[in-house]
């Protein structure tokens, strides 16, 4: 049994060797404590190949592992963040069928002095990278001793200390293709009224690769870097890895037919992720964390994050915490992160409080569930405290890769979906916010979208399904330019047909 804490919360796990999902024809993981549900995962052998392929594929993630038969599937259960007044539940599993938590040989640490660097080596860890913020990864000789070097570090009070993980997170079905409606239904053509998107508010897409040369993106692109594959300054896309370049096009797309929520604003191109070439996306803690702390020093106002899943980390929510502390000259970086599509409560990073955790509705004015009117019945969006409001999240037009790679043969796509499109869209609105009004703190963006989001589904006030309600860019954008103002001082009107009385004589 293995344990480690993160976000002030110790996690009991146990380890499984993935070269176990090869030898098997049908991995089932019991995820969680005793009564938990069994998670089947389907061509298992398949599976762990393509990760093992893809591991080896890349310089950096290769470098994770000293023998990558070594690599490990955590498995646990993370205790679901209470609503308010709620009890905490037993816990949600952090291996499941949509997303698999793989332990490497690594460690990250941040605020390492120079006694701790000694005590490491004493230990018998090497550092084998540094990144911005002062993170170091360390490598051990063995996955087990990685937890055992996670608690030294802590005991001597470092910054911080995590395992570094890698995620293998399914993707699921696109939409069929439909009718454009999601800018309508959020009034976007009123909030272009007031602004289509300033250059210099720079909006951040972390995912697996932008195409940056596609004709509709790449007017906007300032910056772009690869922080997990081999490309290092451009982060296009391998093969069918068109998630990223959708995102994209949801907040700037330039194309006529085709355009995105803000076009006049900069894109900030960051590949996190990288297909296996079975369905899957492999992320890496230590390059995640980094590319979020890289694109808030980039400038970015706005980062927009269509992926989670699986164990917390701390590396990775210290550096959102830089983003939303420190980004934009202190006033902070708007950080949007989808709430996933299982259904069933937000996990991490969706999970963490004081972020805009989006869900997903549909052209009805519904929280997309399996079971609403838009007929998708392979997903739902995830609910829960952190839920701050919804957007549309299905039959949404995009940019899709250039050519014949993506998800259709041409230059866009009519069929991506869930709250990985959701998400986006806030951050387009976000991005016209800030356009608008570039002195909106962070506190104050989110409170406008709470305060102007378009209550659904007969709500009266915020819930953990439904947020504050569905995403409204016309008023947020309306309401975001005038924030602040000082209130016109106008002189009261005389009543009419009245006479001015006469002043008093002192005394009288």
């Amino acid at each position: 049994m293995a344990s480690y804490v993160a976000l002030g919360v110790r996690h009991e796990l146990t380890l499984q060797p993935l070269q176990q999902m090869v030898n098997n024809e049908a991995l089932a993981m019991t995820a969680g404590p005793a009564g938990a549900r069994m998670m089947a995962r389907p061509k298992a052998k398949s599976e762990a190949a393509s990760i093992v392929e893809c591991i080896k594929g890349s310089k950096i993630l290769s470098a994770r592992m000293n023998d990558i038969a070594n690599l490990t599937v955590v498995q646990g259960a993370v205790a679901v963040r209470p609503n308010i007044g709620a009890r905490r539940t037993t816990g949600a599993p952090i291996s499941t069928r949509s997303v698999l938590t793989l332990a490497t040989e690594t460690v990250i640490a941040e605020g390492l002095r120079q006694a701790d660097i000694a005590a490491t080596r004493d230990y018998g860890a090497k550092i084998i990278a540094e990144a911005l913020d002062g993170k170091v990864l360390l490598q051990v000789d063995s996955v087990q001793r990685v937890f055992g070097l996670v608690d030294l570090l802590l005991k001597r009070e470092v910054g911080s200390a995590t395992p570094n993980f890698m995620r293998r997170i399914t993707s699921f079905k696109p939409s069929p293709p439909a009718t454009a409606w999601s800018h309508d239904k959020i009034g976007l053509t009123a909030a272009w009224a007031v602004t289509r998107g300033s250059p210099d508010i720079r909006v951040a897409v972390l995912d697996e690769g932008v195409d940056t040369k596609h004709p509709s993106l790449k007017p906007a692109v300032v910056a772009e870097r690869d922080f997990i594959g081999n490309n290092g300054n451009s982060a296009m896309p391998s093969g069918d890895d068109a998630h990223g370049t959708a995102c994209a096009g949801i907040v700037l797309s330039r194309d006529k037919k085709f355009p995105g929520i803000a076009p006049g604003c900069s894109l900030i191109a960051a590949r996190i992720a990288m297909g296996d070439g079975n369905d899957g996306w492999i992320f890496e803690d230590f390059s995640t964390a980094d590319a979020i702390d890289w694109c808030w020093r980039q400038g970015a106002a706005v980062l927009s994050n269509s992926w989670g899943g699986g164990a917390p980390s701390d590396a990775i929510s210290r550096a959102f915490a830089r983003a939303r502390t420190q980004g934009r000259g202190g006033l902070g970086s708007v950080v949007c992160i989808a709430a996933g599509n299982a259904q069933e409560p937000i996990d991490f990073p969706g999970d963490l409080p004081g972020y805009l955790t989006v869900g997903a509705s549909n052209p009805k004015d519904e929280r997309k569930t399996k079971t609403s009117s838009d007929g998708e019945d392979w997903w739902g969006s995830n609910f829960g405290p952190t839920m701050h409001l919804l957007a549309p999240g299905v039959f949404i037009w995009t940019t899709d890769i250039s050519g014949p790679a993506g998800y259709e043969t041409g230059d866009f796509t009519k069929t991506f979906n869930g709250t990985s499109s959701a998400t986006p869209a806030v951050a387009g609105a976000a991005a016209l916010m800030l356009s608008a009004n570039p002195a909106l703190s962070v506190a104050s963006v989110r409170n406008l979208l709470q305060t102007t989001a378009k209550k659904i589904q007969k709500q009266k006030t915020w819930t953990p399904e439904l947020g504050w309600g569905r995403l409204d860019a016309a008023k947020a954008v309306q309401f975001a330019k005038v924030a602040g103002a000082p209130a016109q001082l106008t002189a009261p009107k005389k009543a009419a047909g009245k006479k001015k009385p006469a002043a008093k004589k002192p005394g009288g």
